[in-house]
């Protein structure tokens, strides 16, 4: 089964959706205000991998996190300090990471407008 979603937001306002896809507002003690798209993933059919954007207001940041699983993340708009073990890299757009797993890490939005990125997991990673 394929399927496609159509970008309906408006970039302009840093609006961000997609037809078909309902957003998850994330907010715990650590994380406030984070929104997660899954834009491709087991809703679809996707027997191997989740493709997620995720939209990080100024000043907050992604969970300080470690598991098993890798992650594959680019930048798509504004900018991330970025903390892997004990290293810590600037990103901007069109910038690229590789996360391995067990890897300590960590995205913090560093710029005067929100953050948003794709991030590519397993979808065994996801859960599905």
């Amino acid at each position: 089964m394929s399927a496609v979603h159509r970008f309906k937001g408006d970039r302009s306002s840093n609006d961000y959706a997609w037809e078909g896809v309902d957003p998850l507002l994330i907010h715990t003690d650590e994380v406030q205000g984070v929104i997660k798209n899954v834009l491709v993933g087991p809703q679809d059919g996707a027997p191997n991998f989740v493709i997620r954007y995720f939209h990080v207001p100024v000043g907050d940041n992604t969970f300080f996190d470690q598991h098993t699983h890798e992650h594959g993340i680019v930048i798509l708009h504004g900018k991330a300090k970025v903390q892997i073990g004990d290293d810590f890299h600037e990103l901007g757009p069109l910038d690229s990471v590789f996360i391995s797993g067990n890897d300590i890490h960590q995205l913090v939005n560093i710029g005067d407008e929100p953050l948003g990125f794709m991030c590519v997991i397993t979808r065994e990673a996801a859960g599905a």
